[in-house]
């Protein structure tokens, strides 16, 4: 059983009985007693802090890890579609090329006429 300053009122009757060096001495005691409780349970918080910042850094590490992942799997996705579009314009791009070819050989004359209505047009256009 504890005998110090907080005991209870059978050590408040002890303390003052007793003589005044005893009554400091004991209560250096109980402060140093306290001293030492405070410390040890500043010690377990200090721990249980470090412990949950480090299961939180490891949490943020794999969702950054996860995240990432995720980023170049989207990048990978998105160059794969660009080269398919890229290839898919190419292609309409040289049918294009192939009909209007077709229809300057077919049409040489009104392919001249509408070339040079659209040179007056332009023209026009610049001189405003």
């Amino acid at each position: 059983m504890a005998t110090g300053l907080f005991s209870g009122s059978s050590a408040k009757k002890r303390l003052v009985d007793a003589p005044i060096e005893d009554q400091i001495s004991e209560i250096r005691d109980e402060i140093a007693s306290l001293a030492k409780l405070l410390s040890q349970r500043g010690a377990e918080a200090s721990k249980d802090v470090r412990a949950k910042a480090a299961e939180a850094t490891k949490d943020v590490r794999a969702k950054a890890h996860d995240a990432r992942d995720q980023a170049e799997a989207g990048l990978h996705d998105l160059i794969e579609n660009g080269e398919a579009l890229f290839a898919e314009l190419r292609g309409h791009y040289a049918a294009t090329e192939k009909q209007v070819r077709h229809t300057v050989r077919k049409h040489p004359v009104a392919t001249l006429g509408a070339a040079a209505a659209l040179g007056l047009l332009v023209a026009a256009l610049i001189r405003r």
